[in-house]
């Protein structure tokens, strides 16, 4: 437990000594994304409205995923981390911790200023709360996936320019495999959660099982 602290410390210090255009960058996008339950085409918060909040989280995770995980690997620091005397599971654990972390913080945020968007346009009766539980659900359970799926493909990958497609081709596949399934029987929307949690489950699994077997952590391809 305290190499995970140690770890998650490391990368927040890490990410509050951020140039100041990467702070921007983040809140021009919760900014932008916030309006999302107004342009709703379907004027409120249906499944398919929901989606694009899974999407969002492939955005803030990918962006997290690809600075603490890819990073590292690339400048070399990874290895002086984990010869550090830290665990691998702790530093493997701390980093999927923090992009969970500063992931979930975002979307409070854009979460938030979505609710005040919609309670001052007067059309607070077509996002009730369910709705709105369930699309933050999505996006928690999104994160989790995203971000156990960086770790592991920053380890099984050579280039990180390809990880953020490979992030929204995995949700892709599982948002398609829930439509299928739905088509077939009768599936309750809380479904896709279930799956997208189980996914995150079995990347967190691989991963650490990679990340132990690693004997050499080599620098990866630009």
């Amino acid at each position: 437990m305290k190499d995970i602290v140690a770890v998650v410390k490391k990368e927040w210090h890490g990410f509050a000594g951020s140039e100041k255009g990467i702070f921007a960058i983040y809140i021009i996008l919760i900014f932008v994304w916030s309006f999302l339950p107004l342009n709703n085409s379907l004027g409120s918060f249906a499944l398919s409205g929901s989606i694009w909040w899974l999407f969002f989280s492939v955005i803030v995770t990918g962006n997290f995923a690809s600075s603490i995980f890819v990073s590292e690997r690339l400048n070399g620091s990874m290895e002086i981390l984990l010869t550090s005397g830290l665990s691998r599971i702790g530093v493997l654990a701390g980093k999927i911790l923090f992009v969970v972390i500063m992931s979930v913080v975002i979307g409070i945020l854009c979460f938030g200023l979505s609710l005040c968007w919609v309670f001052f346009s007067g059309h607070s009766g077509l996002f009730p709360g369910q709705s709105f539980a369930f699309a933050f659900l999505l996006y928690l359970s999104g994160t989790f996936m995203n971000a156990t799926a960086g770790a592991w493909m920053s380890i099984r990958m050579s280039s990180p320019r390809l990880i953020p497609f490979v992030n929204i081709l995995l949700v892709g596949i599982v948002c398609a495999v829930y439509y299928a399934l739905s088509g077939l029987i009768s599936l309750s929307s809380w479904t896709l959660v279930g799956l997208l949690c189980l996914a995150g489950c079995i990347f967190c699994f691989t991963a650490i099982k990679d990340f132990n077997g690693e004997k050499i952590i080599a620098p990866i391809d630009v």
